[in-house]
């Protein structure tokens, strides 16, 4: 019992290492504490950076998550294995901890999200430059994200767009949040609407046909991960190369040609009610499949990150 308790505290003081001796409000990303997921011995022609979504569900640290809250910590584990690892193969990985804002911002206005989200885009720019800095050393990569995770980038193009190198820009799977045509014309960055192309963005909200998603605003745009366009034809589940859900006991459930698609006039993916919903957690409400934006459609992705990836070397061979 002293030894756990003793590793426990060891834990806190090693995350909470993370911030700068220098001020409280930045975070020192030369830590390996700071980081979710770390390649020091990166193998790998491509990097991608992910941000993960939200897992701070309460507020006991205030409107943003101390680095050393364990649950938050271990939900971004669990949203680490079930997203990022469609990078895996292609991908050198680099996924920073930041002090992402509690998922109550939802119901905030606006103008009163900005600042916990800034917190949130501060530590992820941060990381980035350190990323940039120390880790990528000149290799193309890929952005990548989930929810708030999206949030936060987009607000990083938007803000911090010149610190984005677009000629080793392979993609932005910016996924399970609100883009919209005017966020990229700031970017300057397109929606990417081909398997192959390479330095444009990808994005999607998955719902039933009566799910109202909270983070799908209006003007969303939206691309099919069964054919990897934007049109609204819908595309047979034979298209889907298959699921991977995670369960309640940590397993994961793999589902051959699991769902078909279609994109509605909202800017949302629209799927028909999934054979095994009732191992699903609906924490958004009836309908909107939020937690399972990357699970629905690992398959195509894990064999999209490969196309893209490939594409980009092809593009780009001396």
């Amino acid at each position: 019992m002293k030894k756990n308790l003793f590793l426990v505290v060891l834990s806190s003081l090693f995350i909470s290492g993370c911030v700068s001796q220098k001020s409280t409000k930045i975070l020192d990303y030369s830590q390996e504490s700071c980081w979710l997921h770390l390649e020091r011995n990166p193998k790998k022609v491509f990097d991608v950076f992910y941000v993960h979504p939200t897992t701070y569900m309460d507020s006991k640290d205030g409107m943003n998550a101390k680095l050393n809250n364990k649950t938050a910590n271990e939900g971004a584990q669990s949203a680490y294995k079930r997203q990022a690892t469609v990078f895996k193969k292609m991908c050198n990985i680099y996924a920073p901890r930041y002090r992402q804002a509690a998922i109550k911002i939802l119901a905030l206005p606006e103008k009163d999200r900005v600042k916990y989200l800034n917190i949130a885009l501060g530590d992820v720019r941060e990381a980035f430059k350190y990323y940039l800095k120390h880790y990528n050393n000149g290799r193309p990569y890929i952005l990548a994200s989930h929810s708030q995770g999206t949030q936060v980038v987009r607000n990083f193009l938007l803000k911090h767009g010149s610190l984005v190198d677009k000629k080793k820009l392979i993609a932005v799977y910016g996924i399970g949040y609100t883009i919209t045509a005017e966020d990229l014309k700031k970017m300057g960055l397109s929606l990417a609407v081909k398997a192959d192309q390479t330095g444009g963005v990808i994005v999607w909200n998955t719902v039933g046909k009566n799910g109202k998603s909270p983070v799908v605003e209006p003007r969303a745009l939206c691309v099919n991960p069964l054919n990897w366009s934007n049109s609204h034809t819908e595309q047979p589940k034979s298209k889907n190369i298959y699921a991977r859900i995670m369960l309640e006991n940590g397993k994961f459930l793999k589902i051959p040609h699991f769902t078909s698609t279609r994109i509605d006039k909202r800017g949302t993916l629209v799927i028909p009610t999934p054979s095994v919903i009732k191992q699903l957690k609906m924490g958004m409400g009836p309908e909107v499949y939020h937690g399972y934006d990357y699970d629905f459609f690992y398959g195509n992705l894990v064999k999209n990150v490969a196309t893209r990836c490939k594409a980009w070397q092809s593009k780009n061979k001396k």
